[in-house]
């Protein structure tokens, strides 16, 4: 998988859930993950989620810390297992470096009633996409959130770290499927 961390703070809107925008950013024929900070506006044309819009959610942060994944010829059903992966394994990272219980609920993640998190996958032209926020900054979220500031978490941290995690956990899980034989 192809990581790449982007330097400057982007502002996620929605729209960055493409191809357009991977290609963009990490052009290539493999799978991808791009990683950026920046505030959080989605409005609600560019929800992705049917609930979510039909329901008037509102996703906001003033800073977040964001994966953006491309996972080519990956059916809906298998990316939103990898969104779960890559959300479980954000919890526990967080949890351990931080201290505190982080709860997953979904593809969501709580500390204590604050939402910590947003995330979303779904289909593109080539396969599937992902994108997983996470806030560093509360300060005029439409809900009760946490944050990683609070946390004393540095974005870029928690975002290598995250990347590092899931790309090995999907090594390890293409090893373990090599390395069986059928049976009948």
């Amino acid at each position: 998988m192809k990581v790449i961390l982007l330097d400057q703070p982007l502002a996620y809107d929605g729209l960055q859930l493409s191809t357009a925008f991977l290609d963009r950013h990490a052009p290539g024929e493999a799978d991808a993950m791009v990683l950026f900070a920046g505030e959080a506006d989605v409005p609600r044309e560019h929800l992705v989620d049917l609930e979510d819009a039909e329901a008037g959610a509102v996703i906001y942060s003033p800073l977040m810390a964001h994966a953006v994944v491309e996972h080519r010829g990956l059916s809906l059903g298998e990316a939103v297992l990898r969104q779960r992966l890559l959300v479980r394994l954000a919890a526990e990272w967080i949890a351990s470096r931080a201290g505190v219980a982080v709860a997953v609920r979904g593809n969501d993640l709580f500390v204590g009633d604050g939402k910590l998190s947003v995330s979303v996958a779904t289909r593109s032209p080539r396969g599937s996409l992902i994108h997983f926020g996470v806030n560093v900054d509360i300060e005029g979220a439409p809900v009760r959130a946490a944050g990683l500031r609070d946390l004393r978490i540095r974005p870029r941290e928690f975002l290598v770290s995250l990347a590092r995690l899931y790309g090995d956990e999907l090594l390890s899980i293409a090893h373990a499927a090599a390395k069986v034989r059928p049976v009948p």
